[in-house]
């Protein structure tokens, strides 16, 4: 699908008085879509002028694309343009004949200068196949893809994102972000919001992170697989303490029975005869990202430290099941599993 620009151009743009007459909004990432259309909100119209200007639809609510197209085609009044909001467009019944997509194409083939109209859809991928689509981007619209930015870019992307904020957040802080948020952009300008509140200056420690934020990011066993593939004792620790938080969605027993993979792969990996990222996908059936993670741990964990490693999570599986007779807290037991694992 085109991508007629980016992020930066499009806030530039609409920040300038320079509107497309359609909008396409896109893609995982909540955060990007939302401040298109608050700007676009805020620009488009005065307060005055909204109150014959601005129609917002709801996708749940359409039941005839029809009267979208309708509300597009009128004139402003009393101000040089109008603006049409239908949002959540993923949420429209697309099994019916008058809330199928494709009833824009009447309006996209020929869009008016005096109508901005922005469609947003949140979650999910418009068909790029569909003449609707292609019809926005002939026509000077403008279709932009809100993506979640990727956790290994973050270190790069936050920087400038928060400087945005008005404050100063110190690289530790900005780790800690990373670690406890993650690349949730929404979540992490609403905790952004929170710490505001609290704070007496600009300057924004890892404390301040640690104190008025706290664990939100939602965790599984495969990152703490990586966590651990790194002996990254801090990561794993933030990992746990997660769990122990959300003990049904996380029991001791799948952490236990990844690691025993892993620890397992590795083994199988000392003895490869290629040990390259490619051989040890061929060799051991893994895929890209587990194979990087293998061959990263090979360099912690030699064929006997992960033979050792086995038999230990082969002994904490029985004791939480009752075998050994001993039986501790889930939490309890995770700890100390970790810590014998990486040490």
């Amino acid at each position: 699908m085109a991508k007629t620009t980016d992020f930066a151009s499009i806030t530039k743009d609409i920040e300038s008085g320079r509107f497309a007459p359609i909008y396409l909004l896109y893609g995982d990432e909540s955060y990007f879509i939302d401040r298109i259309t608050d700007l676009l909100s805020d620009r488009v119209l005065t307060e005055e002028e909204k109150d014959f200007n601005l129609t917002q639809v709801y996708g749940a609510d359409v039941t005839n694309l029809g009267d979208v197209v309708s509300a597009c085609r009128r004139y402003p009044m009393m101000s040089e343009y109008q603006l049409v909001f239908l949002r959540e467009a993923q949420m429209l019944k697309q099994n019916a004949e008058l809330t199928k997509l494709e009833q824009l194409e009447v309006y996209t083939a020929h869009p008016l200068s005096s109508t901005v109209f922005v469609i947003t859809m949140k979650g999910k991928k418009p068909d790029s196949r569909q003449k609707w689509v292609k019809q926005i981007v002939d026509n000077g619209g403008v279709v932009f893809e809100s993506a979640k930015v990727p956790e290994y870019k973050l270190k790069d992307f936050l920087p400038g994102f928060l400087a945005s904020t008005g404050l100063q957040f110190d690289d530790k802080a900005i780790q800690m972000l990373i670690d406890y948020i993650g690349s949730d952009l929404s979540r992490l300008t609403s905790e952004i919001e929170k710490l505001k509140i609290t704070l007496t200056g600009t300057k924004v420690t890892s404390d301040q992170i640690a104190s008025h934020i706290g664990i939100s990011k939602e965790f599984n066993s495969y990152e703490l697989v990586s966590a651990v593939a790194k002996r990254d004792f801090r990561k794993c620790e933030l990992i746990r303490r997660y769990f122990a938080q959300n003990p049904k969605a996380n029991p001791i027993q799948i952490s236990i029975s990844v690691l025993f993979s892993f620890f397992s792969n590795i083994m199988l990996a000392h003895y490869a005869q290629d040990k390259s990222v490619n051989g040890l996908m061929k060799e051991i059936g893994l895929n890209y990202p587990q194979a990087k993670d293998v061959l990263a741990a090979m360099k912690i964990y030699n064929a006997w430290k992960a033979m050792q490693n086995i038999a230990l999570l082969r002994d904490y599986d029985a004791r939480q099941k009752g075998a050994r007779g001993v039986n501790i807290p889930d939490d309890q037991a995770l700890q100390e599993l970790l810590y014998k694992l990486m040490h």
